[in-house]
Order: C-alpha cells, then structure tokens, then sequence
C-alpha cells in the first residue's frame, strides 16, 4: 500500500518536474528575440564586434535586447525555476530512498549460515584472526647498543655496530 502510494507521489513529481524543465526550455528557446538563448548570442556578438569597432573613431550602438528578455532576466525566472527543479529533484530521490527502504522491509530477513567450515583456515578466512594484546617483555628484542668509542686527534669517535639482545619468550 505504501509502496503504491510511493509511485503515485513520484510520477505526480515526475510530471510537475517535466513541466518545470519545459517551462525553462520554452524561455530559453522562444522563436525570433524572445527567446534567452538568442538574445544572449546576439549580445555576445555584438560585443565581439564592439571591441573591434572600438579602435575606430564614431559611436558604437550595443544590442538591446526585447523588454520580454529584460524582463525575464530581471525578475530572476530562471533562477527560480532552476531552484524549483533542483528541489523537485531532491524530492523524487527522497521518495526513491523511502522506496528502497519499503522494498528492504518487505524482503525477509535470511540468517544464512553460509558454507559450513571445516578448518581453521576457513574460520580465519571469514571472521578474521585474533589478535591478543602482547604483554611487554613477550618478544625478544633487539636495541641498537648505546657505546660509543672515543677517538683520537688522527682518528674520530665512532658508535658500535653491535645491537643488544632484550631476551624475551619469543623472537619476531
């Protein structure tokens, strides 16, 4: 049932975002000077022109586009129906995750075992090693030792290249 009303909701934003894209292609594409996309192209050339004009003596008179595209780009329309359809779109993906969960709930839930196991390698492989925490003084190390012979006028000091053993239970 939820589900059901779920689609109905969506395809309702569906077609109210279809509407609103058509609304902003219907503005952006009107036929002769109405329409945004021509304005702006004939704005752009315009200006490509005026710059070349400009080093010429005279006056240069700029493209002005219709009082319907003025008005459009005053009153901020397509800005406001770019926001309406990113937020109709945010909407649909909400009903698309409220979706996903209904059909996750409708699913039941299957306490699969998997394979049985027969080692201790395949154990390992599924859930992982353990690993304990190592007490200090478990493992042997071993420290760079920390003498240094002195040296001489003709002859300079120098550290031992011996390491000591730190004995422990086990060696790394």
């Amino acid at each position: 049932m939820d589900q059901e009303m779920n689609v109905r909701a969506k395809m309702a934003k569906l077609k109210e975002q279809k509407r609103v894209a058509d609304e902003i292609n219907e503005l952006l594409t009107r036929p002769g000077e109405d329409g945004l996309n021509e304005s702006s192209r004939k704005t752009m050339k315009n200006l490509e022109v005026a710059v070349v004009v400009s080093k010429r003596p005279g006056f240069f008179e700029y493209y002005k586009p219709a009082p319907e595209v003025e008005a459009i780009q005053k009153n901020g329309e397509i800005q406001h129906l770019v926001k309406k359809l990113n937020r109709l779109g945010g909407e649909i993906a909400q009903l698309d995750a409220e979706s996903q969960n209904i059909e996750a709930m409708r699913k039941p839930l299957k306490m699969s075992s998997g394979p049985e196991l027969t080692s201790l390698a395949q154990w390992n492989a599924r859930y992982g090693t353990v690993e304990k925490p190592v007490p200090s003084g478990f493992y042997s190390g071993f420290n760079d030792a920390p003498k240094i012979y002195g040296g001489t006028e003709h002859h300079r000091a120098f550290k031992t290249q011996s390491r000591t053993m730190k004995r422990g239970r086990l060696i790394r």
